[in-house]
């Protein structure tokens, strides 16, 4: 779904920018931006708080999909729970990769 802004007034909009393909049961809202020529996979989730991850140079983006970016649902480690080595997954989307002739 993507999602439109009708509160607070001064939000922005949900933008899909031209020659985008968004995958079934993906969801964009809170005024994100899909930068033109980019593909979101399958149940990709972004809102302002989802963390988008570069899988290549580790820049982590907010809230805007760079142009001709591929990208999956993925997670990040969470922090450990208190006297314990482990810590639960937190979702993010991951740039698997830039557009190219074969996507």
């Amino acid at each position: 779904g993507i999602g439109g802004v009708l509160e607070p007034m001064q939000a922005g909009p949900t933008i899909i920018e031209d020659n985008c393909f968004i995958g079934a049961r993906s969801e964009v809202v809170e005024g994100c931006i899909v930068r033109e020529g980019s593909v979101l996979g399958m149940g990709v989730f972004i809102g302002q708080s989802t963390k988008i991850v570069d899988r290549a140079t580790g820049e982590v983006f907010y809230g805007e999909v760079p142009a001709n970016s591929v990208v999956v649902a993925g997670t990040m480690p969470g922090k450990n729970v208190p006297g314990e080595n482990w810590g639960p997954s937190l979702y993010c989307a991951v740039i698997v990769k830039r557009v190219d002739a074969r996507t």
